[in-house]
């Protein structure tokens, strides 16, 4: 009965990669997968840098390393590059049933150039899907009238990632501008495998599917200054045409989400930022990609956090965050949409005279279906995500 639980928790994950294993002939159930987070075409971690992650991504509007707004790529100051590695611990809970899973990530790699004194241009790699997780369980299966015993493995290897160049500029010392175009691409490797108790009678079975993706979208946005402590953000991205492919061949579809954002922020405390900021993506535009059975759906996120200057270490000064952040997932289950509550902490310390900055972030989040079906009872999912970054300004 556990596993059945689990394997239903899991089952509209299947949509995202049914019309290649309808290709190669993978059952259904080989797409399941014991997480609420990674239904679909997998979990957005949100193209956060671990300095707006800190903030519970109320930064995320002003944060040159993020690429969210363009506008704010201006805030580089001077040559940077950075890059992060973001390990999250997962655990899905089915009743008394238990899932634990650990997901490698390295979701962001930015490099920023200033040209001249108005103009910085940037080029970053952040992932915009994530699919990762291996499954195994036992379930029994009647062949010629007997019952026989299987254990089977589902494993999905793979991500979408968000390639984005752009450039912003001072227009004057209260505005900045900027824009930006995205390409779209990566790949889910699905394989399946099962494996008999009974190994006399019974040989096992393993098969294999990859689909692979393209898109692309433009972005732009700005940050005004009204006046000294106080700054709006907003942006915006339009998505292009977005296709799957299986082998060479087209199977499916949509479009690039649409994504739009604003922010507010407040520098008039001596020594600290408060930031919030809310967006709107619309992820349903995906829906084309693959079944009827993927739920795809438009997701709302609020975010708010606080960044201050903390006690020395040395001569250099610990930057201490704190945030919290509410949003949906794009992909529902069983009917029920997935909402998403964390709570960050975090710090930052300039290293190497000024010539780098390491970033430390610890998050908690916890996740449940926002109307709970006869399936979804007692289902509900925590994860802690830490994030460290390191920019390098040579």
């Amino acid at each position: 009965m556990r596993s059945l639980l689990l394997r239903r928790v899991a089952r509209t994950s299947a949509g995202a990669t049914v019309a290649a294993a309808a290709c190669v002939g993978l059952a259904r159930r080989a797409a399941a997968q014991g997480s609420l987070s990674g239904q679909g075409y997998g979990y957005p971690p949100g193209e956060l840098s671990t300095r707006a992650l800190g903030t519970g991504g109320g930064l995320a509007e002003f944060d040159p390393v993020s690429p969210i707004n363009p506008a704010s790529i201006a805030l580089y100051g001077r040559t940077a590059f950075a890059f992060q590695y973001d390990p999250e611990f997962r655990t899905t809970t089915v009743g008394s049933a238990t899932a634990h899973n650990t997901i490698a990530r390295f979701p962001l790699v930015a490099i920023g150039v200033p040209f001249h004194q108005r103009f910085t241009f940037a080029f970053s790699a952040s992932t915009f899907l994530d699919r990762s997780f291996t499954t195994t369980y036992q379930s029994s299966t009647s062949i010629g009238g007997t019952s026989v015993i299987d254990t089977t493995t589902a494993e999905s290897r793979g991500s979408i990632s968000d390639l984005r160049l752009g450039g912003s500029a001072f227009v004057a010392r209260w505005l900045q501008v900027g824009v930006a175009v995205h390409r779209l691409t990566g790949n889910n490797r699905l394989v399946s495998g099962r494996r008999f108790v009974d190994t006399t009678n019974f040989g096992s079975i393993s098969d294999s599917s990859t689909l692979s993706f393209t898109g692309s979208a433009v972005s732009a946005g700005a940050i005004v200054t009204p006046v000294r402590g106080l700054s709006v953000a907003g942006s915006a991205r339009r998505g292009a045409s977005m296709r799957a492919e299986f082998n060479d061949t087209i199977v499916g579809r949509g479009t690039v989400p649409d994504r739009y954002g604003v922010g507010l922020r407040f520098d008039r405390i001596t020594g600290a930022t408060i930031a919030a900021s809310y967006a709107r993506t619309g992820w349903s535009s995906m829906r084309g990609l693959g079944s009827a059975d993927l739920d795809a759906r438009d997701t709302h996120e609020l975010m708010g956090g606080i960044e201050a200057v903390g006690p020395s270490v040395g001569a250099a000064p610990v930057i201490l965050r704190l945030g919290a952040r509410n949003r949906t997932l794009p992909f529902a289950i069983d009917g029920a949409q997935i909402r998403e509550t964390a709570f960050s902490g975090g710090l930052g310390l300039p290293l190497g005279g000024g010539r780098a900055l390491g970033d430390l972030t610890l998050q908690h989040a916890s996740r449940t279906p926002i109307q709970s079906t006869s399936a979804l009872n007692n289902v509900s999912e925590r994860a802690w995500t830490l994030s460290i970054g390191f920019t390098l300004r040579p």
